[in-house]
């Protein structure tokens, strides 16, 4: 089987993703519409085909073979190569000098020496964090679809780049995703708990836990002073301004921030991004049309979207930006089913699946062929 893997490419994964995805969207939103009117049956089933593709999709990313996946192939060279050499459980800690959680997942799995246990265990983790989210954010399938908002999530283009290659960001988000959904509750302490939790797989979290804490605390601040401040951070990333411009940053001693002195050769497309400009504020535009502006769970997401992604113009100077654009692009499915929830009560389970349809047709096929 393993032979087999070997010989699939990028494009094969990203073509098998696709296609799976549209047959779920398809014919997932087909069989809860018939089932709109049957509540109980409406919520098991919404349970039980988000399920099917959970399981999809730690067997797609968790088989995969190393070559799939620029990091999959460092984490093997850098993480796994080295754990498996050292002498006992404790000196894989002091060898590696990674995210700790990121060094506990791999103690518990390399003594099989065998890497697809690694990558498998990686998927579980991630997938079913993204699982545990959506159930809780649409209240166990009772207050909307937790699959139309999963399949939401998953027609991001950034989504399969999660699954097959940044292992510990994306092990990270699916807590930053949770630790949302606690702050929507106003449950602060379950919030910040999580967030410690994605900091220990990522270091880079920090900046979540700083935007998060400054959405809470100025929940009183009017949103036209956000979006003010989004148009001013483009106007000022223009001007070839940013995080690289701030030089101590870069001598923190956090390996993440040492890429903001980087000044050599790369093939990443380092400068102002206008097409991720227009993207973001494509979004941006039509949330502030269509969102409740009573709504606080519609103002929370709407200013963490905004935060987010005004520290992703500010990085555009820097190789690997899009990887901050994730700060922002995970967001954008939550406010989509937020509004549409809001929006349209009644039909809700419509509306959502053509914004599903319409998302994955933008990123999938217009945008990210």
């Amino acid at each position: 089987m393993f032979d087999f893997l070997d010989n699939l490419h990028s494009s094969d994964y990203s073509d098998t993703h696709k296609i799976v995805l549209a047959i779920f969207i398809l014919f997932g939103t087909f069989i809860l519409k018939l089932l709109i009117g049957q509540k109980e049956r409406f919520i098991r089933n919404d349970r039980n085909i988000l399920i099917v593709y959970f399981v999809f999709l730690v067997i797609f990313a968790g088989t995969r073979a190393k070559n799939i996946g620029v990091d999959t192939t460092n984490y093997y060279n850098y993480f796994y190569i080295p754990a498996t050499q050292a002498g006992g459980f404790f000196e894989i800690f002091s060898r590696l000098k990674t995210d700790f959680l990121f060094e506990v997942l791999l103690s518990l799995t390399v003594w099989t020496n065998n890497y697809n246990v690694v990558l498998f265990s990686i998927a579980i983790v991630l997938n079913l964090s993204l699982y545990t989210f959506v159930r809780r954010f649409t209240n166990y399938g009772i207050d909307g679809s937790s699959l139309i908002l999963f399949l939401t999530m998953a027609s991001s283009f950034s989504f399969l780049n999660l699954e097959i290659n940044i292992m510990r960001n994306a092990l990270a988000f699916g807590f930053v995703l949770m630790s949302i959904n606690y702050a929507l509750e106003g449950n602060y302490k379950k919030c910040f708990m999580l967030l410690g939790i994605a900091f220990l797989f990522h270091r880079t979290t920090i900046i979540l836990i700083f935007t998060i804490a400054a959405v809470i605390m100025t929940k009183r601040v009017p949103i036209k002073y956000y979006i003010a401040l989004y148009f001013l951070a483009i106007l000022i990333s223009i001007a070839g301004l940013g995080f690289h411009s701030v030089s101590f940053l870069a001598e923190l001693g956090n390996e993440d921030l040492k890429n903001l002195t980087f000044s050599g050769d790369t093939n990443y497309n380092v400068g102002f991004r206008p097409d991720f400009t227009a993207y973001n504020t494509f979004f941006l535009l039509l949330f502030v049309k269509f969102a409740n502006k009573q709504s606080k769970k519609s103002i929370f997401l709407l200013k963490y979207y905004i935060i987010t992604s005004v520290i992703f113009f500010f990085n555009f100077y820097i190789p690997f930006s899009d990887r901050f654009g994730l700060l922002s692009w995970i967001i954008i499915p939550l406010l989509l089913y937020n509004i549409v929830n809001e929006m349209f009560p009644e039909k809700k389970v419509f509306i959502s699946t053509i914004v599903v349809i319409s998302f994955f047709i933008l990123n999938k096929i217009i945008l990210f062929p």
